[in-house]
């Protein structure tokens, strides 16, 4: 069984994912700090962050970029490491390694070749704008980036409709406008309370709050940075059975709806159920 210290250094021959500060470098732990320090080897999303949080000054051990284009190369490294009795050190550029960040790969090539991992926890943006929120954590399930087109994109809206508890999804600025106009077109959301926060942890922290419906006419600018946003669950009551009836009375809208274009009717049907919008629009042109 792993175990981890508190106070002693990790053990030679182990990777150790240390979470860094969203934007706040006081936010930074000293067991954090102490395990940079103590590296043999850092394995870094941005190689100058050691550097942003702990100040030019400070002597560093080795960094090595590994960033989500590269992890895969960078597994061999590791290994070599660990296996010279090293520690390794992997720290993202903001927040927590794994959590829509790289790390993964190098977690499972570790345990894999029997090594040990361990984690010095910070916050991630989704975390912080759950606890903003004020929404009932439980049952939160977190989405991170959902795909720009297709299938799964279609999939992963409708289960966030259907949640009882709160759905979490970072988006680009640029694309939140489109995001919210596709949840919003969901009728069970539409008036679901939703939080929208950027610059969380930093000087210009923003925190925007609403109903989808809301706030998808309010935010259609695309604004600057990553995104967190936060949708309130169902609840209970407002699953299951009720919830068929919604989408299904909103299924049979659409089929009688002749004013509506066959591609358009497609990706709302898409939406509702999950299917591919091109496998509907061609069953649509079939019927014809």
């Amino acid at each position: 069984m792993e175990t981890s210290a508190d106070l002693d250094p990790p053990p030679a021959g182990t990777l150790v994912l240390v979470g860094t500060p969203l934007g706040n470098r006081a936010d930074l732990s000293s067991r954090a700090r102490d395990a940079i320090l103590a590296a043999d080897l850092l394995l870094c999303e941005d190689t100058r962050s050691p550097s942003r949080l702990l100040g030019a000054q400070v002597g560093l051990p080795p960094r090595v970029s590994c960033f989500a284009g590269n992890e895969a190369s960078r597994v061999e490294r590791l290994l070599a490491a660990l296996g010279e009795g090293k520690c390794v050190v992997y720290l993202s550029e903001a927040g927590l390694p794994v959590w829509s960040d790289p790390g993964s790969r190098l977690v499972r090539a570790a345990v894999a070749a029997g090594y040990a991992v361990d984690v010095i926890p910070a916050a991630t943006a989704a975390s912080v704008a759950l606890c903003l929120s004020g929404f009932d954590a439980n049952g939160a399930t977190f989405f991170g980036f959902l795909e720009r087109s297709g299938r799964g994109r279609a999939r992963a809206l409708a289960q966030v409709s259907r949640n009882e508890g709160p759905s979490l999804l970072y988006e680009a600025g640029n694309r939140v406008p489109g995001l919210l106009r596709d949840l919003a077109q969901f009728e069970n959301l539409s008036t679901r309370p939703m939080v929208v926060a950027r610059e969380l942890t930093k000087l210009h922290q923003e925190v925007r709050r609403g109903s989808v419906a809301e706030l998808s006419e309010q935010l259609v600018e695309p604004l600057r940075g990553e995104v967190s946003i936060v949708v309130d669950g169902a609840g209970p009551a407002a699953t299951g059975s009720e919830e068929v009836q919604v989408a299904a009375r909103r299924v049979l809208e659409l089929m009688l709806d002749d004013s509506m274009r066959p591609r358009a009717r497609a990706r709302e049907l898409a939406a509702l159920t999950g299917l591919a919008a091109n496998e509907i629009y061609e069953r649509l042109s079939g019927s014809r």
